[in-house]
Parts: C-alpha cells; structure tokens; sequence
C-alpha cells in the first residue's frame, strides 16, 4: 500500500510540472487580487504571477485537509478512550453481579494475603532415573542433618542388641 501511495504521488507531482511548463506564458502573467464590499472601501493587491496564486491555493487546500484530518483523528482517540473506560466499568460492574449471583462470598484481606503468600500449588509428577537417585543420596548423606541422626541411631541399635529385654516383674496384687 506504501509503494501505491508513492506512486500515485510522483504520478501527480509529474502531471503538476507538466502542466506548469506548457502553461508557462498563460501562468507568467500578472494578476491583481480586488476585494469589493459594500461597506467598506475597494481593496486590490500587488501584481502577482498567476501561478503563484495557483501553488499558494494548492499548499492552503493541504494544509486545510490535513487540519481535518488531524481534528478526525483526534476525534476518534477520544471515543475510543470513552469506549474503553465504558468496557472497564461494565466489566467491573458485570464481576460485581457474577459474585453476587453465585452468593460466594468474597474472601477477607486475610485470606486472601494467606493465600498469595501460602498457595499450594499442585504435585506434578517427577521422574527419576537412577543416576539422579543416587546423586540425591550421596548429598543426602553428606548433609550435616544426616550425619548427626545417623550418629545418633548407631549407639541406640547398639544397646538395643546387647542387652536382652527386662522380664516383667510381677506386681503385687
């Protein structure tokens, strides 16, 4: 669409020159511009060259149509903008009647800040090949944690072997 454009500009900027260098001695001649109202005195201007008044009419013509265009472009950013915040505001209000309509209730400040915070999110399944299992286990058991409650269950498997369990003692009725 750009190159049309481009095209159909040159094609019109041509046409213009051509028009202007076959028209040279009937646009070379001189005018006199004359405004006569009935109140106020005859006004004339200085001699001008007709083609200069054929460009100025050209470049007021375009600056009155780009004046236009800017105005409906203008026009058109403000509905959209009022469009935008009527569909922010109907949205809002459509939630509202939703929320009401189901009779949930909506959730206290607190809930919903415990929530953000402590969302569970849910369990996916893990795959684990063999080799990823023992690297898990060679820094499980290299973690201070682990060491200690080894430490720790070592001595209590040890007593437990050695001495033989205590019979009941009879109580006395």
């Amino acid at each position: 669409m750009r190159y049309i454009k481009v095209l159909l500009l040159a094609c019109l900027i041509f046409l213009a020159l051509v028009f202007f260098f076959q028209n040279q001695n009937i646009l070379a001649t001189k005018m006199e511009l004359k405004l006569d109202l009935f109140f106020i005195p005859p006004m004339t201007s200085i001699s001008l060259p007709f083609y200069f008044l054929v460009i100025c009419a050209f470049f007021v013509g375009v600056l009155l149509a780009l004046t236009l265009l800017v105005w409906d472009r203008l026009q058109l950013s403000a509905r959209l903008l009022k469009s935008k915040w009527k569909i922010q505001s109907l949205s809002s209000k459509l939630a509202k009647a939703e929320r009401l309509l189901n009779r949930t209730p909506r959730p206290s400040w607190f809930t919903r800040l415990r929530n953000f915070f402590f969302s569970v999110e849910e369990a996916k399944p893990v795959v684990v090949t063999e080799d990823a299992q023992k690297s898990v286990e060679i820094v499980a058991k290299s973690l201070p944690q682990a060491q200690a409650a080894e430490k720790a269950e070592a001595p209590k498997e040890a007593v437990a072997q050695s001495t033989p369990a205590p019979a009941k003692a009879e109580q006395p009725a």
